[in-house]
């Protein structure tokens, strides 16, 4: 592989996955690791409303302190199956993720896992930017039939760095320009190779 076609293959992993890869999975901070248990069709909130959920059982909302100084945040969403994965109905379990403000939901978010998959899945909600400092409201509500309710660890992630999408696209652009070389080179060799005999 010649030199320039190794520089392009490696500035284009660097740019594209590797640059995705860290501002998704290395960046940021976890400030907050929440265990939800809890779960029940109605929840009185701090300020005293009540909420009623006729679609499914929902965890015991968690109250935040978010300001714009923790953007951009990120909730990562831990799922244990208790029981395994074989306890839950075939197919995929639903749950809906959200974030509001007093009565103003600034985030929601569908949640599909595959009860056939690992007992224990991970979801990541957001990165999203914070308005302004406030208490807001993170909720889970399974929208779905769940034989047995998962055992949820919520953290809370600050200062997560968004991807610049094309620079992304310019790296994965540079892969398939190397790729695209080398396979022209394999072809020329292979082509000399055979009008040589």
């Amino acid at each position: 592989m010649r030199p320039t076609v190794v520089l392009l293959l490696v500035l284009g992993i660097v740019l594209g996955p590797g640059y995705y890869a860290y501002c998704m999975l290395i960046s940021g901070q976890t400030i907050r690791t929440i265990a939800m248990t809890e779960r029940a069709t109605r929840w009185t909130t701090a300020d005293g409303s009540i909420l009623r959920f006729s679609n499914g059982l929902a965890y015991k909302p968690v109250s935040l302190l978010l300001t714009p100084e923790m953007n951009s945040v990120m909730f990562r969403l831990d799922f244990n199956l208790e029981g395994g994965a074989a306890a839950q109905p075939k197919g995929s379990l639903q749950y809906q993720a959200s974030l509001a403000d007093f009565d103003q939901t600034i985030l929601e978010h569908p949640i599909q896992l595959q009860s056939s998959d690992s007992t224990t899945q991970t979801v990541d909600v957001g990165p999203l930017d914070i308005p302004y400092a406030a208490d807001y409201m993170f909720l889970l509500v399974e929208t779905g039939k769940v034989a047995t309710p998962a055992k949820v660890h919520l953290s809370v992630i600050e200062n997560m760095k968004t991807p610049v999408m094309s620079i992304v696209w310019t790296g994965m652009g540079l892969v398939i320009a190397a790729l695209i070389f080398s396979l022209r080179d394999v072809i020329r060799v292979a082509t000399r190779q055979g009008t040589s005999r």
